[in-house]
């Protein structure tokens, strides 16, 4: 029998994630693969029950006004201006970022997205679909779960990540805007194609994705070689999404001063104290 409380969440009869050894689980884990290897990204539509979205959304914009504010530029690279690179080098494009940002310790331990992540059969999930050998929740108090709210006028600019894949799930789509936008491969390992970024950050179109995301829907991507942004969020309600975050290794924790920048005064003013009480 399905665990109760994983049944309460995700719809197992078209996502049956509690049974990764049965022919259905193993279909399911195979087309994500074969979708993650042909675009870099697996969407599962209608993952959530239609109830547990409704609750889990509900819990989000509780969270969200208790967020860190993020209102600044970036680059594509998350690295400062070099006056020795050309002036075109998409290094040196600078666009607007503006979110707000809730970091895990914000998340009471009974929500909804807390239970859901929490369980082993979202990790062993997420494991099989990116061919993992190992996987483990994020242990960094900070780092684990957080919620990404883009209001009116916000937007997340082109970039890449600097992880090898994220876990999202869309719980609430803006009025208008707020779309997932990537160019699958646009760089390897071995070569940034700076002037492919370049086109793509002057409004190139052809090589961008825009796949189709409704609340809901779980995302694996792949996107340290995907350049991706989200759109410009418009009108009252607001863009929200949850990231579940994993690492391959345990015990893995981000340095104060990484979570200071991320998450702002509130957990700068937390991480002060812990390390004036431990001195």
């Amino acid at each position: 029998m399905p665990d109760p409380a994983l049944a309460d969440l995700v719809d197992l009869a078209r996502y049956p994630i509690d049974r990764p050894e049965g022919p259905a689980g193993r279909a399911l884990v195979e087309a994500c693969r074969r979708d993650l290897a042909a675009t870099g990204a697996c969407n599962l539509q209608g993952f959530l029950r239609a109830d547990a979205l409704a609750a889990m959304a509900a819990e989000a914009r509780t969270l969200v006004p208790l967020g860190h504010r993020k209102d600044g530029t970036r680059n594509a690279y998350f690295t400062a201006d070099d006056p020795a690179l050309p002036a075109d080098d998409p290094r040196r494009a600078f666009f607007r970022i503006a979110m707000r940002q809730v970091a895990g310790d914000l998340f009471p331990a009974d929500s909804l997205l807390a239970r859901l992540y929490a369980m082993p059969q979202m990790t062993e999930f997420v494991r099989l679909a990116l061919g993992l050998g190992t996987l483990y929740r994020h242990s960094d108090p900070f780092q684990d779960l957080n919620l990404i709210a883009l209001g009116d006028g916000d937007e997340q600019p082109w970039h890449y990540d600097q992880n090898e894949f994220s876990v999202t799930l869309l719980l609430q789509a803006a009025s208008e805007g707020g779309l997932f936008e990537y160019v699958p491969r646009l760089r390897t390992d071995a070569d940034e194609n700076l002037a492919a970024v370049r086109r793509v950050i002057d409004g190139d179109r052809a090589r961008v994705v825009t796949p189709q995301r409704s609340a809901g829907t779980l995302t694996l991507f792949k996107g340290i070689h995907a350049l991706h942004r989200v759109s410009e969020a418009r009108g009252p309600v607001p863009r929200i999404t949850a990231i579940l975050s994993y690492n391959e290794a345990p015990q893995v924790r981000i340095p104060d001063r990484i979570n200071a920048m991320i998450y702002g005064p509130r957990v700068a003013a937390i991480l002060a104290r812990r390390a004036a009480a431990g001195a």
